[in-house]
């Protein structure tokens, strides 16, 4: 098998990992977009020991990349200045619009 098909598919590997994606659900997004092959195949490529199409291998990371997109963002830290938005009161609509 070719090294960069190897290193593509390590690559992949390493992005599913890193945002703990599923197996399952990474292989039916990637099937849902027109992908071909089975979760044994998809699991045997990450793992360096299947080959795969250019083509293929874009359909998974096309896959991949909608499901980090579906991800919720992760919490970040305000800053003294900004207001704690758990503790503040929601704004009726007349507050927005003006009404």
């Amino acid at each position: 098998m070719d090294k960069a098909i190897q290193t593509r598919g390590a690559k992949l590997a390493g992005v599913i990992e890193y945002w703990n994606l599923s197996l399952e659900g990474v292989w039916l997004h990637y099937v849902s977009l027109g992908g071909e092959m089975s979760e044994l195949e998809l699991d045997a490529y990450l793992h360096g020991a299947y080959g795969l199409s250019g083509y293929q291998h874009d359909i998974m990371a096309q896959a991949v990349n909608e499901l980090i997109d579906m991800l919720p963002v992760p919490p970040r830290a305000s800053f003294s200045s900004e207001p704690d938005f758990d503790e503040a009161e929601p704004l009726a609509p007349g507050d927005v619009f003006g009404g």
